[in-house]
């Protein structure tokens, strides 16, 4: 099995009381595609878990962050689907909590489908929340 590292952070927004998730792309080459997800991605050699999420963030958004604060990590495995087949990636993901006042309206998305907010139990009603992200809600909830 591959190891790729990675950095995710939840974004919390105060005003709204609600957290920033995005919905991935839907293309069959990406672990859990089309489904909501969180900001950040793959650690370049080199990079330390916060390097990446900042790097990643602007990258993916032009999200303004702040107290971005490291949770803890988790081995988590996902499907990867491609030519030569489907296979699990298993990736040790860093997540982080921060926060921002940045509404959707402001907020552009450079990779992915789309932005929303949810609650955290929003987040966990959708039957597409990635299942690498629900098992962090369920692991890191009482830290966000």
């Amino acid at each position: 099995m591959d190891i790729k590292d990675g950095a995710k952070v939840f974004i919390k927004n105060e005003k709204l009381g609600k957290y920033l998730f995005f919905l991935r792309d839907n293309k069959p080459i990406i672990p859990n595609p089309n489904t909501y997800g969180l900001l950040g991605g793959g650690i370049e050699k080199g990079e330390e878990p916060m390097e990446a999420l900042r790097r990643e963030i602007q990258e993916e958004s032009n999200i303004i962050i702040s107290d971005i604060e490291e949770l803890g990590y988790e081995i988590v495995p996902s499907v990867i689907r491609d030519v030569d087949g489907e296979r699990i990636v298993t990736s040790k993901i860093t997540f982080f909590s921060a926060r921002t006042d940045g509404l959707l309206e402001d907020l552009e998305l450079f990779e992915g489908q789309r932005l929303e907010y949810f609650t955290i139990d929003e987040a966990l009603a959708l039957d597409n929340l990635s299942p690498p992200i629900r098992e962090a809600i369920r692991i890191y909830r009482n830290k966000l």
